[in-house]
């Protein structure tokens, strides 16, 4: 018989690396606890009924992989009125909303590591190719895309990636600055970008894979990234290291992306769940650590050709 339970709200089940985390979760949660999941299918509005249904269920924790990140508060709010304890995790709420409440947590990544690890992993290449430096100005001509501007990680990724970049000393050109919200949206202010700037373009950053691969789609279409020989090449530069990313960074299309771990963040979520549950502080035992007291950080790994094989076993 099982003496606990835990509620797992996932913000949708058919994005490319919550259906891997969803699987780890499954396979890492104590076996002594019942595991209820729901899918949010992407809205806030049915993420706020499931949650009232998982209150209704007596589940002794609540995990809320959030739809929208600034409703955080209001979900403390409903919650820290029954004492009950928080694990948002994956999707990262403020800081601000995380110190109203004393017993709610952050398991995850951080977008100013996301952002200094894809600043490591452009400076680490542009140093060693000396050709990819086409004009041979010693500056980077860049295009950055970016995710929507209302989103925190949005502003904190592309901050601490410039911020990474000019503390080498190198200067970031940037071409253009946009923002979007979809691969089909990336893709076509691409289509738009290449006409404009052409082979002028040195490195490509994008917020996340998804934007990194709508850049590629229209790379692809104006004859680019299409050989491993690196003619007519462009390097794109993601964060999130999802399967379909890494399948074009073995096909030479991607350069890099910068990977949050599904299966550590999972085992995380294990350890401190079952601490909580068991009364104990959140890190007990374990060799997390905390950011700010409030968020148990999962590392990023900058992952290229030269390591894929680091990404590709952790999803198998």
């Amino acid at each position: 018989k099982k003496s606990s339970s835990i509620g797992v709200a996932f913000y949708r089940y058919d994005d490319n690396y919550i259906k891997y985390l969803k699987q780890y979760i499954e396979s890492s949660i104590n076996k002594s606890s019942s595991l209820l999941m729901v899918d949010s299918y992407n809205s806030q509005a049915t993420q706020n009924a499931q949650i009232e249904m998982l209150l209704q269920k007596n589940v002794n924790i609540l995990a809320v992989n959030l739809v929208d990140k600034s409703q955080a508060q209001n979900i403390i709010d409903k919650i820290s009125i029954r004492n009950m304890p928080i694990l948002f995790f994956n999707r990262e709420p403020s800081l601000e909303a995380m110190n109203s409440y004393d017993k709610v947590w952050y398991i995850g990544g951080k977008s100013e590591e996301a952002g200094n690890s894809q600043g490591r992993v452009i400076i680490e290449s542009w140093k060693k190719r000396a050709n990819w430096d086409k004009n041979q100005d010693g500056k980077i001509q860049a295009v950055i895309i970016k995710g929507s501007l209302n989103d925190n990680d949005t502003i904190n990724r592309t901050e601490y990636m410039k911020k990474y970049i000019a503390s080498n000393n190198i200067k970031l050109h940037i071409l253009s600055e946009i923002s979007v919200s979809s691969r089909d949206a990336s893709s076509k202010a691409m289509e738009t970008l290449i006409d404009k700037y052409g082979s002028k373009i040195e490195y490509i950053i994008c917020n996340n894979d998804y934007l990194a691969l709508g850049a590629l789609d229209a790379l692809r279409k104006f004859g680019y990234n299409n050989s491993s020989r690196m003619l007519n090449y462009i390097p794109i530069v993601g964060i999130d290291g999802i399967p379909e990313c890494l399948k074009e960074i073995e096909n030479y299309g991607i350069f890099a992306t910068v990977l949050q771990n599904p299966s550590a963040q999972a085992e995380a979520l294990s350890s401190v769940s079952k601490n909580l549950i068991n009364g104990r502080s959140p890190l007990d035992g374990t060799h997390l650590n905390f950011y700010n007291n409030k968020y148990i950080t999962i590392p990023y790994i900058p992952i290229t050709r030269s390591n894929l094989d680091t990404a590709v076993k952790i999803y198998k």
